[in-house]
């Protein structure tokens, strides 16, 4: 079912309670909510739920991926794609322990695999899911084709495939400074506490442009950067090794999370890149980079949370003590986020009305009520959106974090 649709966007399904579309189509390309193994009614689906007669056939992780990849299947068909046709998947696991029963179920569902960036969230706003995905994948009437990739780098450990073009879009999996064999090499820094943020994300950057090169996409052509980091207060190495690395950075996102699957290794990134022509920068630049990149009809803002351009939280971000009861900190800071992005869309060709999807952190699910009835009041048409649960921020007091993919206005 459609729930609404303009001349660049078509909204298909709602995912009740919550006020966010199951997928939304944007051109060529799908974007689906995050996806949890609940029906809305019961939690965790009785579907999804280990079988009381049978409790050694299988793990929670693999019941839930199972019910979350046919669901998400479901809705790319009413969508006009499939899993074939997907090109990129976002992963967030409640406990990496999870991860090898995932993985068993996602080999054969994806006998093709796309991109995949999978980490460790630290929360999920169902009580007793295990694990949440959200997939970009093309429509099957579209023009773009999807192209998979493969450089010299360090092979994937997993069924996942290192870049994948789609269109004038590439895609990469999340990648992390190992080397697949030995772990995180001795160049890319030490392990443990002696870690080096700088050395791991040079490192990692450095086996991602091959994977961008394999892909017909250089390093310049990056729009998009995503950082995920066990500890935020270690961000300055990376966008040290971001400088050194792009001489034009794109949008930049940076938050924190609850695990990696590589043991030793602080960071993932996951990069996107652009290889046509008609390119927007926003000149609403911070030392992050740009707030927002238009590529030919789409919009990718940068991760945007408050204090992101100063480093503090700003004023209007904080309660006023005379007025305790009048307002919240979530509230207050989820509406400076949007307005901030709303701003940065708008300058690129773009705005809040036009969100295909929307990747939403927050530090303390327990603000999701309230931050849930801000957005409300800011999108008629609900977008895709994934939430999940983030360790702290890197500025201190910042509960909220949103990053958006959106069509040209």
């Amino acid at each position: 079912m459609t729930l609404s649709q303009s001349s660049s966007l078509a909204h298909i399904g709602l995912s009740a309670p919550i006020w966010q579309s199951e997928a939304v189509r944007a051109g060529d390309f799908i974007f689906t909510s995050g996806t949890l193994a609940t029906d809305w009614v019961n939690g965790i689906a009785p579907e999804a739920s280990i079988n009381e007669r049978l409790p050694f056939l299988d793990t929670p992780s693999e019941r839930q991926t199972e019910y979350i990849l046919h669901s998400l299947a479901r809705v790319l068909q009413r969508a006009g794609s499939s899993l074939e046709n997907v090109v990129k998947a976002h992963v967030f696991l409640l406990d990496s322990a999870d991860f090898p029963g995932f993985d068993r179920v996602w080999k054969r569902h994806f006998p093709n695999p796309p991109t995949r960036t999978t980490v460790g969230a630290a929360g999920l706003l169902v009580p007793g899911a295990r694990l949440e995905i959200a997939l970009i994948a093309l429509a099957t009437d579209g023009k773009a084709r999807k192209n998979p990739a493969t450089s010299d780098a360090p092979r994937p450990l997993t069924k996942k495939v290192e870049a994948m073009s789609a269109g004038d879009f590439v895609f990469t999996s999340g990648q992390l400074a190992h080397n697949a064999v030995d772990g995180v090499p001795p160049e890319a820094g030490g392990k443990g506490s002696s870690a080096d943020m700088a050395k791991q994300s040079a490192y990692t950057l450095n086996n991602m442009f091959k994977s961008l090169a394999a892909a017909g996409a250089s390093h310049n052509a990056v729009i998009k950067t995503q950082a995920l980091l066990l500890n935020t207060s270690h961000e300055k190495g990376f966008l040290d090794a971001c400088t050194a690395a792009f001489p034009k950075p794109g949008a930049l996102a940076v938050t924190g999370i609850g695990s990696l699957l590589v043991g030793d290794t602080i960071i993932e990134i996951d990069l996107t890149a652009y290889k046509g022509n008609d390119l927007r920068i926003s000149p609403q630049s911070t030392f992050r980079g740009p707030e927002a990149v238009g590529a030919g009809d789409l919009v990718f803002s940068a991760g945007i949370f408050p204090g992101f351009d100063t480093g503090r939280l700003p004023k209007e971000c904080n309660v006023h003590p005379a007025y305790p009861h009048y307002s919240s900190a979530i509230s207050l800071q989820a509406t400076w986020v949007l307005d901030r992005l709303e701003a940065a869309l708008k300058s690129v060709g773009s705005d809040l009305a036009h969100v295909a999807k929307a990747q939403v952190f927050l530090t303390d699910l327990s603000d999701f009520a309230e931050f849930d009835q801000v957005w409300r009041d800011r999108f008629a048409n609900a977008p895709a959106r994934s939430v999940v649960k983030a360790s702290p921020l890197p500025v201190a007091g910042a509960k909220i974090a949103v990053e958006v993919i959106a069509a040209t206005a």
